[in-house]
């Protein structure tokens, strides 16, 4: 039986601001992520949604409330669908990064699929965790719709997945912009993405997929 998924990343955190790599680390969401959170609600408010979950870390969590809120539903915390566990990363600056671990940091930037966090998560043990975690989610609510609020680089395991992709070759894969809508079906472990990365709702409010610091274009 399908279940349909609805992903969204966090709204614009005082990390994004700060151009820090957060990880597990608990930035907020910016006065800017909070009126993306309610531009999410806003144009999802018409869907049906059976059930909301969202990574208990606040930026991811604050997202998904006002989604939760206009559909009467509780939130409920999920864990697994947390933002890669960064080790010696955490709270750092990216530019900070670069300067302590150039060689970690330069596989990331590279080939993020073949990567690890100094002291973390590898990307491929992390896209176990999140896709384990989905295929629990979507079990548990067959034939139904679930909207989970989350983060970028767990967005980028599902898209990974989707496209019948191993982790290892995740850098195919393109980063989607703080509270972009992205959509899939699941369906017996078989993940099929019927769009990703939506932001016509957010309007003047969009923000850029990436720090000015890692973009390649800067």
């Amino acid at each position: 039986m399908k279940t349909n998924l609805i992903l969204i990343r966090h709204g614009y955190s005082t990390a994004n601001e700060a151009d820090v790599f957060a990880g597990f680390y608990d930035a907020e969401l910016t006065a800017k992520g909070m009126r993306q959170a309610e531009k999410c609600a806003d144009a999802l408010k018409d869907e049906y949604i059976d059930a909301v979950y969202a990574s208990d870390l606040r930026r991811a969590f604050r997202t998904a409330e006002p989604v939760a809120a206009s559909h009467g539903l509780p939130l409920i915390p999920e864990p697994g669908m947390r933002e890669i566990f960064a080790g010696e990363w955490e709270g750092l600056t990216f530019r900070a990064l670069a300067e302590r671990f150039p060689e970690d940091v330069h596989v990331w930037m590279t080939d993020i699929g073949n990567s690890r966090c100094t002291g973390g998560e590898s990307v491929k043990e992390f896209s176990a965790r999140i896709l384990s975690t989905v295929d629990r989610i979507a079990a548990a609510n067959a034939g139904k719709t679930v909207c989970i609020g989350t983060h970028a680089t767990p967005i980028r395991a599902v898209c990974t997945a989707a496209a019948g992709l191993p982790a290892g070759r995740m850098a195919e894969i393109p980063w989607v912009r703080n509270a972009s809508i992205s959509r899939f079906v699941w369906e017996d472990g078989v993940l099929t993405a019927v769009s990703v990365g939506e932001t016509a709702h957010l309007g003047d409010d969009e923000t850029p997929p990436l720090p000015v610091t890692l973009d390649p274009e800067e």
